[in-house]
């Protein structure tokens, strides 16, 4: 009988780790796959923390949707147009907001830099990345006849990092 109770706990165990294995592989390559929706109306899942800034900082949300993630929470939502995620670690500390948008929203100072450079470009795409204690980061994707540009706006400062030809 002590065999078998033993041989069971061992399977049990082995079982659970294999589970925790494969867990943890799909989590590292894209951490959205699996994991789990919160549904909005029960935020008793998410932080309490993390709930009660998120209702403090953003208003008019739409398509409001909840993810729990390896280390913490993730806010998908819309406002005006504006796509924003939101991350919080597990403790409901803020972590950082990447708000994509087109070239109507970008801000005229970080419009002009890019376009004075870049002025045979179309602004297709922009992400827009806050952190506490820096400075907001701006990702503008180009197209142009011969290739795709994208640049790094930040502190006044334009940096090319990809290009791509078509």
């Amino acid at each position: 009988m002590k065999k078998t109770s033993l041989a069971f706990i061992l399977f049990t165990l082995g079982y659970g780790a294999l589970a925790q294995n494969l867990n943890d592989n799909s989590n590292t390559a894209n951490p959205e796959v699996s994991v789990s929706a919160v549904p909005k109306d029960k935020p008793a899942f998410v932080n309490s923390r993390a709930a009660k800034d998120f209702k403090k900082t953003f208003k008019g949300v739409t398509n409001e949707e909840w993810y729990e993630m390896p280390d913490g929470f993730r806010a998908k939502f819309t406002v005006d147009g504006i796509k924003y995620r939101v991350d919080y670690d597990k403790k409901g500390n803020y972590q950082h907001t990447e708000r994509t948008y087109s070239e109507k929203y970008l801000p005229n100072d970080i419009r002009s830099i890019v376009k004075s450079t870049y002025y045979d470009y179309a602004i297709t795409q922009v992400e827009e990345v806050t952190k506490p204690h820096t400075e907001t980061t701006y990702v503008v994707h180009l197209e142009g006849k011969q290739n795709w540009i994208n640049v790094r706006v930040q502190n006044g400062e334009i940096e090319e990092f990809q290009k791509f030809g078509k």
